[in-house]
């Protein structure tokens, strides 16, 4: 497997949970402007459920509930948890793809530097360019 199939496979992967995170939102105004898939609620009981669907018309959470519609009064709710965008974990995904890049580039041209035909590795003089003959 090569370097760069590498690279990429561990963009798909580190991409996949990057730049979101399950944080706690104002049901009224985050779901009418975003409309997630899926909100988890946490009830006065401690109970904590997945709610797909989610929405709120007047004082009330409506959406889907193991296939089943549900509707919870607002009143009855402790917190409404979602994923939103998080702009540390893309900062990061972000530092970590470029510091990937440049290692990559970095690795490539030394591999490359001052090969003979042979494939034999003669080496860099003090500047860090390589030598010509061996």
């Amino acid at each position: 497997m090569t370097f760069s199939r590498v690279v990429l496979i561990g963009l798909f992967v580190s991409g996949g949970g990057a730049c979101t995170s399950v944080r706690p939102i104002h049901p009224a105004t985050y779901l009418a402007d975003n409309a997630p898939p899926v909100v988890w609620v946490t009830d006065s009981n401690n109970a904590v459920v997945q709610v797909a669907e989610p929405e709120v018309r007047r004082d009330t959470l409506r959406g889907v509930l193991d296939g089943t519609r549900v509707k919870i009064p607002l009143g009855e709710i402790q917190t409404v948890e979602a994923k939103v965008h998080d702009r540390t974990k893309t900062a990061l995904l972000v530092t970590s793809l470029g510091v990937a890049v440049v290692s990559a580039l970095y690795v490539g041209f030394i591999a490359q530097a001052g090969s003979d035909e042979s494939g034999h590795t003669c080496g860099l003089d003090r500047e860090g360019d390589p030598l010509q003959d061996c």
